[in-house]
């Protein structure tokens, strides 16, 4: 027997029962109540999310990076500009492809002149967010790489924008929507 099978109505109320009409109905509510609040249990359990992994967060950070590199190759480059973003992007990918980006290369990867660059990654040293390691057996070369803090930062951000649309009602997140998962 169901609980909408269980409900009585004002009319089947006698006054035998000892009960008012206004206690039924109170009763009935809180019945419904219950059954919305376990259908939307069920309904989060079902459509919980994961958070995503740090492969798909890679996988968000290239395609971003990849996007922006269109864009500018589409359209003049004068017209956007955040070396400092392009800088942790490619920090926060590359490696995992096995790309060790050395403080030119990094520069490279800004898309603006190598003076610009440098001062970027000045800002981004002088906030914790990259480092310069050493290299192996080159003692004049160094490597840059993300912080501790830096890739913190960069999971945050890219696990936020991987799980953007957290409405109930959607099935698909808005990077799924737009074809980057």
């Amino acid at each position: 027997m169901s609980r909408q099978d269980k409900l009585i109505t004002p009319a089947a109320i006698s006054s035998s029962d000892g009960l008012d009409v206004d206690s039924m109905l109170g009763v009935n509510i809180r019945l419904r109540l219950t059954e919305v609040a376990d259908r939307e249990a069920e309904l989060l359990r079902v459509t919980a999310r994961r958070p995503p992994h740090a492969k798909q967060l890679r996988q968000l950070a290239k395609k971003i990076y990849d996007a922006r590199r269109l864009r500018d190759c589409m359209m003049e480059e004068k017209l956007f500009g955040e070396p400092g973003w392009d800088m942790l992007l490619a920090l926060y990918h590359l490696p995992a492809l096995g790309h060790m980006l050395t403080v030119s290369s990094l520069c490279y990867c800004s898309g603006v002149p190598q003076t610009t660059a440098l001062r970027w990654q000045k800002v981004l040293e002088s906030d914790g967010l990259i480092e310069r390691v050493p290299h192996e057996t080159d003692g004049r070369m160094k490597y840059m790489r993300l912080t501790d803090q830096g890739r913190a930062l960069m999971d945050s951000y890219l696990s936020r924008l991987f799980d953007c649309d957290a409405s109930p009602r959607s099935t698909t997140s808005f990077v799924q929507r737009l074809g980057f998962s």
